[in-house]
């Protein structure tokens, strides 16, 4: 059966369907998972739960559309994710003040602000459109797509002035 054909049986509750579909893809989903997050079992977590998402919004499915871009947009969004609870661990644990300061823990902290003002202060040099697509991206946490319908521009631009703003900051830091 072809991936619509298939994806139309899911959609009514085929779990036969489903299942000749998770056989096809899954190798490729989890390959293109550990190639994101490089953790082989992460990954296998993540795989499994685009399935799960998969056959739990199987009535959304649009069988006229591509099951592999579908499938691979859910693998990216599941990384993505951990990417970004990974990220607020890290910044929950640099926000919380250790009960006694160590000197290498003065030390680390006078790095880390002083990183962050030269972050600051490249983000401040940016031409004024990709600063704003910067900040609201990392620091008020929109989407390129909420981005790019704030500031009326396509997704591909915006994603195009974060790529150049941290090509900027990496340069400025460098």
């Amino acid at each position: 059966m072809t991936d619509s054909e298939l994806v139309s049986a899911v959609r009514s509750g085929d779990s036969r369907a489903f299942n000749a579909i998770f056989l096809r893809w899954y190798p490729q989903v989890q390959r293109f998972l550990v190639s994101l997050v490089k953790d082989t079992t992460l990954a296998e977590d993540l795989s499994q739960s685009v399935f799960m998402k998969l056959w739990l919004n199987r009535d959304r499915l649009d069988p006229s559309k591509s099951l592999k871009n579908y499938l691979l947009v859910l693998s990216r969004n599941g990384a993505l994710d951990v990417f970004k609870s990974k990220r607020n661990l890290i910044m929950a644990d640099l926000a919380t003040p250790p009960e006694k300061p160590s000197s290498d823990h003065t030390e680390f902290m006078a790095e880390v602000s002083e990183a962050q003002s030269r972050i600051l202060h490249a983000v401040e040099q940016m031409p004024p459109q990709r600063k704003s697509v910067f900040v609201m991206s990392r620091f008020q946490h929109l989407s390129s797509e909420e981005i790019a319908e704030i500031l009326g521009l396509s997704v591909r631009t915006v994603e195009k002035h974060l790529q150049l703003a941290l090509e900027n900051i990496r340069n400025f830091l460098n």
